[in-house]
């Protein structure tokens, strides 16, 4: 990395070191909490469960920060659930039959574990660009639109009440909708520290109204005993599985990941004014690599460093190191205390879904930023189409449909997002190859 970064010239102390450390801390959990809440009951997962799931989310994110910030990139950028893992998360648990989710969410430690190896691996060899050659903005386009096409259901029957009721309820409706536009305003319209904090916002004034509403929190967590100081236990959703289909899917996810990290180096340093260089990229790859195999055995979503991360810092003037590092401390231990997680696990799904619609929303506008870059020939027309075509009508089989494959092959064809992706791969690297002169 080329010269200092302004990250260490300056020393806050005394209370206004605290005080910083508190706000990147409530900056953390602002992009933590709802997570673990969306995928627990996608899986149908107990108030009890739920509320460990996020108690070492907690832990998973503040380790994922500290090993990134001391052997990683070194930069301030707090580690959070990756979208593209979670939303993975979400699609298994809609595909998956009754009875087997809990196998599945086996199936997806092992798959962190193997894709954090890859990364790994690709971290200390010469070839992180061609990896990322790959992935041109065909490929990126069309697998984030495809991501968000096949999450769009789980969307709108979480915001709308069909998941808890069977049916739309018009209260649940309109405070989704209150919701929406809480977050959508405070993130185009607020200024300074606030714009930031929509998501988190949203979720508080969420959860007051659903209260009101007269939902009430989890009677089932409520009245739960816990041990006030508890270490997270490893591999909680069971021994990793092994699954072709679900290890193939999330390599690819990790590999496409390498851009968001890269990414993600890019913009903070912009922010710092510096100049990555060639080795933080490749140790950014590599505490992503060894922060993934920690989500296995913790059993949690994913991680990937946050671009967000340099707007919060541009918009609080927070640059300096140690307050980013003791709210990192502050996260990860708050993790080794169940009522923490007690606490927030009673955050209703129903918010949580509608807190997450705008930012998740955006990235269908990264998808079509994406294909908006590319130039509009038969041969790019076709790549983008048919992929969307084949990926999109998978997910429309039914579930049944493909009952006589093999277990393991059927996780692969019944995936739309997979299989679109590898159409994709193969119609714009192989079958419509651009030859050199072409590009």
């Amino acid at each position: 990395m080329s010269g200092n970064d302004t990250t260490t010239t300056q020393k806050p102390q005394g209370a206004l070191l605290w005080l910083q450390s508190l706000q990147w801390m409530v900056f953390f959990l602002a992009n933590t909490i709802a997570v673990p809440i969306v995928v627990g009951a996608a899986f149908d997962m107990s108030a009890v469960e739920i509320s460990s799931f996020v108690q070492r989310m907690l832990l998973a994110t503040g380790i994922a920060t500290l090993i990134q910030i001391f052997f990683g990139h070194r930069l301030p950028l707090i580690e959070g659930a990756a979208g593209m893992w979670w939303a993975l998360f979400l699609i298994m648990g809609a595909m998956a039959v009754p009875g087997e989710k809990g196998l599945v969410l086996q199936q997806l430690e092992m798959g962190l574990i193997v894709s954090g190896i890859a990364l790994l691996i690709l971290s200390l060899l010469p070839v992180i660009g061609r990896v990322r050659e790959l992935f041109t903005p065909i490929v990126t386009g069309v697998y984030l639109m495809l991501l968000c096409f096949s999450l769009t259901g789980s969307f709108f029957k979480g915001m709308l009440g069909v998941s808890r009721f069977g049916h739309v309820d018009w209260r649940l409706a309109l405070l989704s909708l209150f919701i929406v536009v809480t977050v959508l305003t405070i993130s185009l319209k607020g200024k300074g520290i606030l714009r930031s904090m929509g998501p988190f916002l949203g979720i508080g004034l969420g959860w007051i109204l659903f209260t009101l509403i007269g939902f009430g929190e989890r009677e089932a967590l409520a009245g739960a005993d816990m041990a006030w100081f508890a270490l997270p236990e490893l591999f909680a959703w069971g021994a990793p599985v092994w699954d072709i289909g679900v290890v193939v899917t999330s390599v690819l996810t990790g590999v496409i990941l390498i851009s968001n990290v890269i990414a993600s180096i890019v913009v903070i340093g912009n922010a710092l004014g510096i100049e990555p260089d060639a080795a933080t990229y490749r140790r950014g790859v590599f505490g992503n690599g060894v922060s993934s195999i920690l989500a296995g055995p913790l059993s949690v979503v994913g991680p990937v460093p946050l671009s967000v991360s340099a707007g919060f810092m541009m918009t609080t003037g927070l640059r300096a190191r140690l307050p980013f590092v003791i709210g990192a401390v502050l996260i990860a231990v708050s993790g080794l205390f169940p009522f923490v997680g007690k606490f927030f696990a009673t955050l209703p799904s129903e918010v949580a879904y509608a807190a997450l619609f705008t930012p998740f929303a955006q990235m269908i506008g990264f998808g079509v930023r994406d294909l908006m870059g590319v130039e509009g020939s038969n041969r790019n027309l076709l790549v983008i189409g048919i992929s969307l075509m084949i990926g999109v009508g998978v997910m429309f089989l039914p579930p049944d449909s493909l009952s006589s494959l093999a277990p393991w092959l059927r996780n692969i064809v019944a995936n739309g997002l997979l299989v679109g992706l590898i159409a994709c791969l193969l119609l714009e690297h192989v079958i419509f190859r651009k030859e050199k002169s072409d590009s």
